[in-house]
């Protein structure tokens, strides 16, 4: 009785020797071993093989600079009613990203609480706000500066992306950005934290005041909705992130230029 062989025993089969079935054979060898992930369109964009959404181009800063203003302190009460007392009124999915209206806050680590409980959900690609941490903090930087985080567009996706980028900015004479390794000691308000991951999602948030991390939380937190900017982490705790990738966990430091206004 003739055994009947299964599909990947066919296509290594000697009838199919000829260059053009061999080609066609090992793409579908190749596509057959291929494991599947629900994060398909993410770990795309963090391959660079996908285009980033955001809408517009996003200026990129250039040189050094300081704040426009100091970091402040605040307590939980504070927090949560900052944004709105600054202008950024409009913490929901559709909400413009311009805010506030009187221009850039000046301040990163300000920006950050101020952006508490903005939503991501409604950015395109980020798995309704599931995989929105690299727009969140997109999102906090831009509205601090006025420029563009990284990916060449006003809101970023993807956390490699992010890391890739500064990674080699940082590396610039006179740059705008200083790469810290030492991120569990060496650590500021306003400093962008970022644990790079290559085939799977990374994470990616805003330092702030005692070591507090604000970033995207993709699950929600503390009775929140999933999808939204939260004080959720701390250096400390920010360990479990970064096992997934130790040696590409870091902390870059913006020393550069802050916009007066929206143009």
């Amino acid at each position: 009785m003739k055994t009947i062989k299964n599909f990947n025993e066919f296509v290594s089969e000697s009838i199919l020797d000829s260059p053009i079935f061999q080609k066609i054979g090992s793409l579908v060898k190749s596509t057959l071993n291929r494991s599947v992930n629900t994060t398909e369109y993410e770990n795309e964009v963090e391959k660079g093989d996908a285009a980033e959404p955001g809408g517009v181009m996003g200026e990129s800063p250039i040189g050094r600079g300081t704040s426009l203003e100091s970091d402040m302190k605040f307590t939980k009460e504070e927090m949560e009613t900052f944004g709105e007392k600054i202008g950024i009124t409009d913490k929901g999915d559709k909400a413009k990203l311009e805010q506030p209206s009187t221009g850039p806050i000046g301040n990163i680590s300000n920006s950050a609480y101020a952006n508490l409980n903005v939503s991501t959900r409604g950015i395109p690609g980020t798995d309704g706000g599931n995989l929105g941490c690299a727009a969140a903090t997109s999102i906090m930087f831009y509205r601090a500066t006025g420029y563009s985080l990284a990916g060449g567009t006003t809101v970023c996706i993807g956390t490699l992306t992010i890391y890739d980028e500064l990674d080699k900015k940082s590396k610039e004479p006179l740059s705008p950005w200083k790469k810290v390794t030492d991120w569990k000691n060496d650590y500021m308000p306003g400093d962008i934290i970022v644990t790079r991951r290559r085939s799977r999602p990374g994470h990616i948030g805003v330092v702030v005041n005692d070591g507090n991390i604000i970033s995207n939380s993709s699950s929600g937190f503390k009775g929140d909705k999933m999808g939204q900017i939260e004080e959720n982490y701390t250096i400390k705790s920010w360990d479990s992130v970064a096992r997934r990738n130790p040696t590409e966990t870091a902390i870059f430091r913006y020393q550069g230029p802050y916009k007066n206004s929206w143009s």
